[in-house]
């Protein structure tokens, strides 16, 4: 009988080599086996393979979660709330939302002109404008409301960590001064520093007699009269001039001396001074270039942890903007040290956290940076970062107060503080005393559950008796704050301020550098006044004050008075000094207060507002001498206009003094030639207190009259002013 050839399925010898038979489901052959072959024995059935796990689904946008200095995980970006992790961008190109050009709802693209500029001074560059120009005068921006990137600050990072200077630093005397020194002068500060050198002598000399270490053990026993009043003068004065020397061993090593020559050891002399100021622009420090307490907290951490600290302190600033919050601690306790606290559904009281301080700590959780080592090295660990891609990363977000929500109830109150409405000036020209406690200041409110909670509280400014042309003279005029409800209807970024013409031309000029050379003006005009720019009289945003009416339909929006709140460069200002009417804040803290209002009111982008304002500008510098400089400005700010305004609440304040009402006219200035008060027409008057404005008689010449050598003519009050109208009757204002 002829052998059959069986034939055998390719699929199940396939499924037995590999074991597989179950898993894949394979079913035996029909065909009949060949009768000469021996039938294999039936295989031991293989244990069936574990199921494997389903596979995570690809991350269409992947971002890295940082836990304890490491990347944990991945999360998808667009899930972030979801994971309970907060999206922070790292790159070079991160501003705070104001200055972004993308709506976050339609993904609309409206430019921003002052962004690029925005980017390139946080990444120190300057460009090769005016921006620049003023940027590279003042060095250090974040100060002035523009923070640096990481970039940047790796750089300062890296030159800090190879000074090696540093590690010979004795930052002790630092830490033990607590007084406070000024600058006063040079003559000052030589005179000083001469009499305590001879000071310092004559102890040593003591020292060395009786053959103790130092002057603290001396024994004033053995001392005349005379050498124990030399100790104790030393002794009083060391701990302030040991201060200063520990200071300036800092500032030469760390390069602040650069191009301000030599300075005076141990004495507060200019070098000095204004070595301190760039060292307080460089770490945010709010001061005069002096030795005082905040400059003072700065300098005693080393060159490496104040590095650190100016990377937390950016981070932390990025956190904020990116959580949308606002709380920093400033409205978290009550004045008697308690918790400040807020009723939540539950029927219980909660504090009011510190979201600022728990972000910073969650920063310096998530990427390890307990160090300076560590912090140098976490930046180093960034890799490239390049301007123009991004840098997204994620840490573990903290969780909102209850009342938090997209949309919130928010409400501004600004309380103008201490208000003094008298005259300023004495009939001599001198300064009255008008001493402020109650500094003015704007606190934010969220409403909830029929609570108003206040979430944070900034320093601001109020008005006061400012200069103003009138009639072609400038004279004293009191710019109101007014007071009452308004809204806020607008915010605008990198605003541009449009000066009236009551506005002196020569506060519109800066000398031209470049004067003096064929063809250039004396001056030009100073477009950092008018902005966009960090340094504009609005700062780096501006919120519309507006009156209102409330109707069935809403809200109707009334007048603009031309009161702002808003930013300012001139950041020593604030809670200090009056302006004409408008609400000033420290430029990052306003820009601050306006990201957290658009991030949790419903708002539209207009974009960049088209202007065509044209003013000249005459300067007289005698009659030979005047020159007219034409100012052109063709566009605006970058604005948002709020769906529902914000309410805004201006308290009237506690009224100081015996006015209780603003002066309502112009007040001349004191002339200090005449020795008088001279109105435009040259009446010379006498100002009370009360602003009242009495007409005084001119003196006589007589023997006064003064003789001018080049005329050979005699000058007298009369000569002087014969050519000016003298009304005959008192001044009617």
């Amino acid at each position: 009988m002829a052998n059959v050839r069986s034939t055998v399925n390719p699929l199940r010898l396939l499924c037995g080599t590999l074991l597989l038979a179950l898993a894949l489901g394979c079913e035996d052959d029909p065909a009949p086996a060949t009768p000469d072959v021996p039938e294999a024995p039936e295989p031991t059935p293989a244990p069936a393979a574990p199921e494997a796990p389903e596979p995570e689904p690809e991350l269409e946008n992947p971002v890295p979660v940082w836990e304890s200095g490491a990347i944990a995980r991945e999360v998808e970006a667009a899930h972030a709330d979801d994971e309970g992790v907060l999206l922070l961008e790292l790159g070079e190109d991160w501003t705070p939302y104001l200055f972004s050009e993308r709506d976050r709802a339609t993904g609309e693209r409206l430019p921003n002109p002052y962004r690029a500029t925005y980017l390139a001074l946080a990444r120190g560059e300057f460009p090769e404008d005016h921006h620049g120009e003023r940027a590279e005068r003042d060095m250090y921006l974040e100060l002035y409301g523009i923070p640096p990137t990481l970039g940047l600050l790796r750089t300062r990072f890296e030159a800090a960590s190879e000074l090696e200077c540093r590690e010979g630093l004795d930052l002790q005397p630092l830490i033990d001064f607590d007084g406070f020194v000024a600058y006063r002068n040079n003559d000052r500060a030589r005179r000083d520093a001469r009499r305590f050198g001879v000071l310092e002598r004559q102890v040593e000399r003591m020292v060395e007699r009786q053959g103790v270490e130092s002057h603290e053990e001396l024994d004033t026993d053995a001392l005349d009269d005379r050498a124990r009043a030399r100790l104790r003068a030393y002794r009083d004065k060391r701990p302030e001039v040991e201060a200063i020397r520990a200071a300036q061993a800092r500032l030469e090593c760390e390069g602040y001396f650069e191009g301000k020559g030599r300075y005076i050891e141990g004495a507060m002399d200019w070098p000095t001074h204004e070595a301190l100021a760039e060292f307080e622009r460089r770490h945010r420090v709010y001061g005069w270039g002096f030795l005082g307490r905040d400059t003072l907290e700065m300098l005693r951490l080393s060159t490496m942890e104040i590095e650190r600290e100016a990377v937390l302190r950016i981070l932390t600033e990025r956190a904020v903007h990116s959580a949308g919050v606002i709380e920093d601690g400033s409205r978290s306790t009550l004045p008697s040290g308690e918790p400040r606290t807020y009723r939540g559904a539950d029927g219980e009281r909660h504090p009011i956290p510190n979201l600022e301080a728990e972000l910073r700590q969650r920063v310096i959780d998530a990427f390890g940076l307990d160090t300076p080592e560590g912090t140098l090295e976490w930046l180093r660990s960034l890799g490239e970062l390049e301007p123009g891609q991004r840098h997204v990363v994620a840490i573990e977000a903290p969780e909102l107060p209850e009342y938090y929500a997209d949309e919130m109830d928010l409400h501004v109150q600004i309380d103008r503080g201490d208000v003094w409405y008298e005259f300023p000036y004495d009939a001599e020209g001198n300064e009255r005393a008008q001493p402020v406690q109650r500094r003015p200041r704007i606190t934010i409110f969220a409403k909830y559950r029929g609570q108003d909670i206040p979430l944070a509280r900034f320093g601001t400014t109020i008005g006061g008796w400012r200069s103003e042309v009138v009639d072609g003279t400038v004279m004293w005029k009191y710019k109101m704050s007014e007071i009452g409800e308004r809204v806020w209807a607008r915010i605008v970024a990198a605003p541009v301020w449009l000066p009236p013409e009551s506005t002196p031309p020569r506060e519109l000029l800066d000398r031209n550098p470049r004067r003096g050379r064929r063809g250039e003006p004396n001056y030009v005009i100073d477009y950092h006044e008018t902005g966009p720019s960090y340094a504009s009289a609005y700062g780096l945003v501006a919120a519309y004050h507006q009156r209102f009416l409330e109707t069935s339909d809403g809200i109707r929006l009334g007048g603009d008075e031309g009161i702002r709140t808003h930013g300012s460069v001139d950041y020593m200002s604030i809670m200090r000094r009056h302006s004409h009417g408008c609400h000033r804040m420290h430029n990052h803290l306003a820009v601050r207060l306006m990201s957290f209002v658009l991030a949790r009111r419903p708002h539209r982008r207009a974009g960049v507002q088209q202007l065509a304002f044209r003013r000249p500008l005459v300067m007289n510098e005698g009659e030979e001498n005047e020159e007219t400089y034409n100012m052109e400005i063709d566009r605006g700010g970058y604005v948002y206009e709020l769906v529902e305004p914000l309410r805004v609440n201006v308290l009237e304040g506690r009224i100081r003094g015996r006015r209780e009402t603003p002066v309502e006219h112009a007040i001349p200035k004191y002339d200090d030639e005449v020795g008088a008060y001279v109105m435009p027409d040259g009446q010379w008057v006498t100002v009370d207190r009360m602003g009242t404005i009495t007409p005084i008689d001119m003196p006589d010449a007589g023997a006064d009259a003064a003789v001018d050598p080049d005329a050979g003519v005699p000058q007298t009050v009369e000569n002087l002013l014969e050519a000016l109208p003298m009304p005959a009757s008192p001044v009617d204002l």
